[in-house]
């Protein structure tokens, strides 16, 4: 049930730059001088009292946190400090409307390990309660690679519901709530034990990645075949209805990805600069489901109505999920939500991308940042984006239809990302307004070099491959945000694109892929998405001097040995999609540069002109579609001459630089 994909998913929706650690109320501190307050002895728990005086503080609406030096300096803990300081409030009060109890003031404090938690307080736990004194006590845990408060989230249903739920129950709930264990089908096969089993162990004692994921499944599959009430009955009793363990066992380990397509989705987006904070509501149209529909939602979003078919419905919200319903088959589905990023500008690594910011005078929201998104594969055919700000201009993804109204159609469907901008932008327009550059934070002569350079490189790219799908395209200079990503037909840029030439032609490429051609249903085809972005600006480099190709050639191999450990961590081109997010260095060394050294090896084979003309021919085929590298073979063959497969048999399933 869940793929690597969904895995991918919410990963992707936690990636952000490495930030601060401040009250939600204040001015963001930076990471050396963080505005959380050490803990006095007044206020310190009986527990070790002494320990806690060194420790910060932030509060929320319905708590007070807190953590040693420990988390706060360490990135990934810092991470799950992030997510409840932003979460805690809408999902507690999600928890507790489910249990009928009514919210109120608690003291939660962190701890770095699990020995930590044990060696302060005693208990040998994950975490526990204490009802009496209202204090949740949990130890962070970080060796599953997903980064996100599934331990928190146990914590916390456990106090809602105002007693100590069964383990699998409190683990499985958190699991779902926080993200999916990285457990492949055939470890599930052999060393998952039966639901009876895992009911009568203690799984709060220990971390067993094993046992965990089998309880977050469990909980799934309750969700997804009898439905959210179930789940919220299953929340309320402590306990399961009788499961057939074989139906179980042939959902958790099917690599099938649900995929969604939707008709039609109208994003309504009222933004305030001032406030820092956004209402929205955004609705899916004509959707086709073949299983049940849930949302994940990032801990910035409260959700506070949905409607399915113009009518409300029940759904359980978590510090990371919204559950609406079961088996939905077609219709409408309608989400009216609140942004709040005035609580805390950063969200703590693992990687260096922002996916939602609201500043002073800027704001830039994608994926769950903006909206929450389903938990199966999206594919769009028309989006509708309505925007507008307190101030400054509204930059939204396609054509610009009405003032404040952004179309973009795909004709096959599209998983793709919905990005907005609002700032203070200036525009010029290149390539008879098919490029349009918007800026702010740089004077005009430095923003046409950079929109001559983009021009330069994308009319590279279409004399080569072939014009991308999109009507018109859009390059964004946003001021003071770390940030570069393709969003469908906009590609948003804050380094300075002089320096890093051939980075941002990465960047450019990805109007072909993963834009306009993507590979994600066949995972063993899915570094073609990194490996083109990565050929692109090598054969740029060419195109401009032998010198500058050769450097790039070097840094390639340079970086692939280096982070494959000179190819001994290495894994070959068909299985780089098992590797997650846990490793992207590793990930990029063998998908990007390997995956561009070879696709060199198949054009020095085939010939240049041969190999550009079947690119051409393939993504105007595929465009806005899922590609097929099999088929691409069939049209290199037949414009070559020449037998291909054997050879990309060989490069895509050996280990090694070619």
């Amino acid at each position: 049930m869940k793929s690597p994909l969904r895995i991918l998913l919410v990963l992707v929706l936690l990636t952000a730059i490495l930030g601060c650690i401040s009250t939600p109320h204040s001015k963001a501190a930076t990471p050396q001088e963080s505005t959380a307050t050490s803990i006095s002895s007044e206020n310190a728990s009986s527990i070790g009292a002494q320990v806690y005086q060194g420790w910060y503080h932030n509060s929320t609406k319905y708590f007070d946190v807190y953590y040693p030096k420990e988390v706060r300096d360490d990135p990934v803990l810092q991470s799950d400090l992030n997510m409840l300081l932003l979460g805690v409030d809408n999902a507690y009060e999600g928890y507790s409307k489910i249990f009928g109890t009514k919210p109120q003031r608690a003291k939660i404090y962190l701890y770095p390990s699990k020995e930590a938690l044990e060696n302060i307080t005693g208990k040998k736990a994950l975490w526990f309660v204490d009802y009496k004194k209202r204090e949740i006590h949990v130890a962070l845990i970080k060796e599953t690679g997903v980064y996100s408060s599934l331990d928190v989230a146990s914590a916390l249903l456990e106090y809602a519901a105002g007693r100590k739920l069964p383990d699998f129950i409190a683990v499985g709930f958190g699991v779902i709530d926080g993200g999916s264990i990285p457990i492949s089908p055939q470890e599930k096969k052999t060393k998952y034990v039966s639901i009876e089993k895992l009911k009568s162990l203690n799984l709060r004692e220990n971390y067993n990645e094993t046992l965990y994921a089998e309880a977050g499944d469990l909980l799934w599959y309750i969700a997804a075949e009898y439905g959210p009430q179930a789940l919220i009955e299953a929340l309320r009793n402590g306990d399961i209805s009788k499961i057939n363990e074989k139906e179980f066992m042939e959902s958790a380990t099917s690599e099938q990805e649900e995929t969604v397509e939707i008709g039609e989705t109208i994003l309504n987006l009222n933004i305030s600069l001032e406030k820092r904070k956004f209402e929205a509501v955004v609705d899916y149209n004509n959707v086709i489901s073949q299983a049940y529909v849930s949302f994940w939602r990032n801990p910035r979003l409260n959700v506070e109505e949905m409607k399915v078919n113009n009518r409300s419905v029940d759904f359980v919200q978590g510090l990371m999920l919204v559950i609406p319903l079961k088996n939905f088959k077609n219709g409408s589905v309608e989400i009216k939500y609140i942004g709040d990023y005035s609580k805390i500008d950063k969200i703590a690594p693992p990687s260096g991308y922002v996916d939602g910011q609201i500043k002073g005078d800027i704001a830039f929201l994608r994926r769950g940042f903006l909206r929450p998104v389903l938990n199966s594969l999206e594919l769009f055919h028309v989006i509708e984006v309505r925007a507008k700000a307190d101030r400054g201009t509204v930059v939204g993804p396609g054509e610009l239809v009405a003032p404040g109204v952004w179309r973009i159609t795909f004709p096959h469907g599209f998983h793709g990302t919905i990005p907005v901008f609002v700032g203070n932008f200036k525009k010029m327009e290149l390539m008879n307004g098919y490029l349009t550059v918007y800026y702010m934070g740089i004077d005009e002569e430095t923003a046409k070099r950079y929109a001559n350079l983009t021009a330069e490189i994308l009319n590279f790219g279409i004399e080569h491959f072939g014009r991308p799908g999109y009507e018109k395209v859009k390059v964004v200079y946003p001021k003071g945000i770390n940030i570069s990503s393709d969003m469908s037909g906009v590609l948003a840029y804050s380094y300075d694109p002089i320096r890093y030439k051939y980075g941002y032609a990465y960047e450019v490429a990805h109007w072909w892929v993963p834009g306009t051609v993507v590979f994600i249903e066949n995972t063993s085809q899915y570094w073609f998405n990194f490996a083109f972005s990565a050929y692109y600006p090598l054969k740029y480099a060419e195109s401009v001097s032998q010198k500058d190709y050769l450097e790039l050639r070097n840094y390639y191999i340079s970086f692939y040995n280096r982070a494959t450990d000179y190819g001994r961590k290495e894994v070959p081109l068909t299985e780089v999609w098992k590797l997650g997010d846990t490793d992207m260095a590793r990930k990029y060394a063998i998908a990007a540069y390997k995956g561009a050294l070879i696709l060199e090896k198949l054009e020095e084979y085939t010939g240049k002109e041969a190999f550009y003309e079947s690119l051409r021919e393939f993504f105007k085929k595929y465009r806005f579609k899922d590609g097929d590298l099999n088929d691409f073979l069939a049209i290199l063959e037949k414009n070559s001459g020449k037998p291909v497969r054997e050879l990309f048999q060989n490069l895509t399933t050996t280990q090694g630089l070619p």
